[in-house]
C-alpha cells in the first residue's frame, strides 16, 4: 500500500477546501477532459460491488468499468426507464449515459453539464446513439420546460451545488406528476443534515433512503489499482495527488472516510407527488 507523505496530505485538505471549489471545481473536470484525449475514462464516479447475488452482464467496453457502470444500473433499477424521457444532471464524460441509453432503452435520455468541455466530448464521442443527447446546463436553472421528464438522475454531483434546495426544486418542476428523481451522494463536509434537511423541506417523497457505503468502498478497493494505473499515465506528476483524491484510490482522504464510516455514501428515491 502506498505511503502519503505530508505534502500529499496538505495537498489532499486543500483539495476538499472551499478555496479550491470556488478556484477550479469547473476547471479540474475541464483538465480531465483534455488529459484523457482519447477517452480511457468515461466514468467519473466511485463505482458499486454487489456484496452478494448475481453478476451483471456487460458488454466488453463497459467491463473494463465495471464497478461504475454497475452503480448506474444499481441506481437507475429504482424506476421504470424502459420507454421513457430520461434526465441525468451532471453528466460528466459521459459513460453512465451512454451505459443507460444503450442497456436500459429509454425513448430519451439527456444528458446534462454545467461544463461545456465535457459536453463538447459527450456529443464528439457519443453522437452515434440516437436515444443520447447531451446539452450544456446549470442544475440551478435546467433549461427545459416543466412536467418535460419521467425520470431524473444525478449520480455524484450534488455535493458541489451552491444551493442545493434551488436545485431541488427545478428537478421537481421539470418532472412530470408521478416522476423519479434517483440520486447517489455524499455531502461534501460529511455531514447527512446538509443532505437530510434540504430533502425534507422539498416537494418530493422521499420512497427510499439507502446506505450503500459498504458496495462503494468495496468497488473502490476492487479499482484502486486500475485507477492508480490511470493517474500515473494521465495525470501530469504535480496533480497525481488531487488526482488520488479525485478517484478514491486506496490511501486517499476520500477511500479513507467511507472506511472509518466518517462519510457516509447514500442512495435516495424521491417521487414527485400526481
Amino acid at each position: 500500500m502506498r505511503r502519503v507523505n505530508t505534502l500529499e496530505k496538505a495537498s489532499a485538505q486543500f483539495f476538499y477546501s472551499a478555496i479550491a471549489e470556488r478556484l477550479f471545481t469547473n476547471t479540474w473536470y475541464s483538465l480531465v477532459t483534455k488529459l484523457d484525449k482519447n477517452g480511457e475514462e468515461t466514468f467519473m464516479n466511485y463505482g458499486f460491488a454487489e456484496l452478494e447475488g448475481t453478476k451483471l452482464e456487460l458488454a466488453p467496453r463497459f467491463e473494463v468499468h465495471r464497478c461504475a457502470v454497475q452503480l448506474y444500473h444499481h441506481v437507475l433499477s429504482h424506476a421504470a426507464v424502459r420507454g421513457k424521457d430520461v434526465l441525468e444532471i451532471g453528466c460528466g464524460r459521459g459513460g453512465g449515459a451512454s451505459y443507460a441509453a444503450a442497456n436500459l432503452h429509454p425513448r430519451r435520455y439527456v444528458g446534462l453539464d454545467i461544463n461545456k468541455t465535457a459536453i463538447a466530448f459527450d456529443r464528439r464521442f457519443y453522437g452515434e446513439q440516437k436515444n443520447l443527447e447531451f446539452i450544456a446546463g446549470d442544475a440551478h436553472a435546467l433549461p427545459f420546460g416543466g412536467d418535460a421528464f419521467d425520470v431524473a438522475v444525478n449520480v455524484e454531483s450534488s455535493h458541489h451545488y451552491r444551493d442545493l434546495s434551488a436545485f431541488l426544486g427545478e428537478v421537481h418542476r421539470v418532472l412530470k406528476p408521478g416522476g423519479t428523481f434517483l440520486m447517489a451522494c455524499f455531502p461534501r463536509k460529511n455531514e447527512l443534515s446538509l443532505l437530510r434537511e434540504p430533502l425534507g423541506r422539498s416537494r418530493f417523497t422521499c420512497v427510499l433512503e439507502e446506505d450503500i457505503t459498504p458496495n462503494v468502498l468495496r468497488a473502490l478497493e476492487i479499482d484502486s489499482a486500475r485507477r492508480e494505473d490511470a493517474i500515473g499515465r494521465l495525470c501530469p506528476a504535480p496533480l497525481r495527488t488531487f488526482g488520488r483524491e479525485f478517484a478514491g484510490v486506496r490511501g486517499s482522504e476520500l477511500y479513507e472516510s467511507f472506511a472509518s464510516g466518517k462519510r457516509r455514501y447514500l442512495n435516495f428515491v424521491l417521487q414527485k407527488k400526481t
